[in-house]
């Protein structure tokens, strides 16, 4: 046996899972799991959801109580940073000042807010961790105005959240609703959803500058693509009356809170720092492995090659992250990898469950086909007569069998990309 320890550097869904993964395989030597957070590992989907609502405190949203990773002899070193990696000499350096010798070491840095270019971090709002989470919770008080720039998943879930608890939201978005990773059907339908709630949607948007503070901000935005959005609903017409009547081509929205939430940025700079490949995330093959030997890489922070969307991408989903930490443990314990199923992702709007699965190709028509069920509606997304994609809405049994049907990816042989 190795006597030097397998270290995972990042304790989020990935790491943890990958930590446990490992002891379960049967990897005999000591597991080291490193976070930054002095919490136990938690949960991250929550925390735009349920956790902002009062419906959760921070004990439900833990992965593991602390007494699972000293059964599993798992040592959990929480509150700790690691300032450097050393693959020559496979050793890893931590804030505290103690260096640690690694057998083989795991990077499941996740990623972290990505924020306008001048942003003061410390005055606007974004959610990545649970302390963002517990900082934005109190401030989500009935009557207050809320700007949230920013229509993906997790922004449209805060905006649907922030008017269940009676603020008055707007949303900027400069594209596409859930950044056009979902059908034009069903962003229509979650458009109207919130507005139907009382969020006011503005797409086609960008934002050229803002100023103020907590409690007055001024977000100036373009009123291009306004018009077009102002002409398709009654709902949308009175979203452009939010703004400023001004004849200039710009506009304001006023807002006492501001949340941004316009993607992440992988947290990449330990593996650049030692030399490791990365370009949008850590690069990583099939089985997780960096151009560092012995030094793996998952989650949100790696960049792989989707066998299913035919791509090098990172994929942040819960269970990209599970599948590619079970990857990781079985390599490394001498097994077979599970078979790959295609990705599947979740968002909760409106009270609305929304559940996808598979990727389509990139630049290639694609072909949706629409099933109302009894409670939402299912759409099923064709390319090149092959099933690629579903989403379902309130559809649960309809969305696991559909996704039993999408294509099979190409074999691993075809697709491997080099590093």
């Amino acid at each position: 046996m190795n006597p030097l320890p397998v270290i995972v550097i990042g304790a989020g869904h990935a790491g943890v899972e990958c930590a446990f993964a490992l002891r379960q395989a049967g990897v005999p030597q000591d597991i080291v799991l490193i976070g930054d957070e002095p919490h136990l590992p938690y949960e991250r989907p929550p925390l735009s959801k349920a956790m902002l609502s009062d419906m959760l405190d921070i004990e439900r949203v833990q992965l593991k109580p602390l007494a699972a990773f000293e059964k599993a002899r798992i040592t959990l070193r929480r509150g700790e940073r690691v300032t450097r990696l050393d693959t020559a000499t496979r050793t890893v350096h931590m804030a505290g000042g103690d260096d640690l010798r690694y057998s083989e070491c795991i990077l499941a840095t996740g990623g972290r807010a990505r924020l306008l270019p001048g942003m003061d971090a410390a005055q606007v709002h974004a959610i990545r961790t649970l302390d963002d989470a517990l900082r934005l919770k109190p401030e989500l008080v009935r009557g207050r105005r809320l700007a949230v720039i920013g229509a993906g998943y997790l922004g449209l879930e805060v905006a649907s959240t922030a008017a269940t608890l009676g603020l008055h939201v707007t949303v900027i978005e400069s594209g596409r609703l859930m950044g056009g990773k979902v059908s034009p059907y069903t962003e229509t339908r979650f458009a109207a959803l919130h507005r139907e709630a009382g969020v006011a949607v503005l797409t086609g948007v960008s934002v050229d500058a803002w100023d103020g503070g907590p409690g007055r901000w001024r977000v100036t935005v373009t009123k291009e693509g306004l018009q077009s959005d102002a002409a398709r609903s009654n709902a949308a017409r009175s979203d452009a009356a939010l703004l400023d009547a001004a004849h200039s081509k710009a506009a304001q929205v006023k807002a006492d809170l501001l949340l941004v939430s316009i993607g992440a940025l992988p947290n990449t700079e330990l593996a650049e720092a030692a030399g490791i490949a990365c370009h949008d995330g850590i690069e990583v093959d099939a089985l997780c492995q960096t151009s560092a030997p012995g030094v793996y890489a998952i989650g949100d922070c790696a960049n792989a090659h989707s066998q299913h969307g035919q791509r090098r991408c990172r994929i942040e989903s819960v269970q990209n992250a599970l599948f590619q930490a079970r990857t990781v443990a079985a390599q490394l314990a001498g097994k077979p990898a599970a078979a790959l199923r295609p990705p599947t992702f979740w968002s909760e709007q409106c009270g609305k469950r929304l559940q996808m699965a598979g990727l389509v190709l990139l630049d290639a028509p694609v072909d949706d086909r629409v099933t109302p069920t009894e409670r939402g509606w299912v759409v099923e997304r064709y390319q090149h007569g092959q099933l690629r994609a579903v989403e379902a809405v309130d559809s649960p049994v309809d969305f696991v069998q559909k996704t039993r049907m999408i294509a099979a990816p190409l074999s691993a042989e075809t697709c491997a990309s080099p590093l």
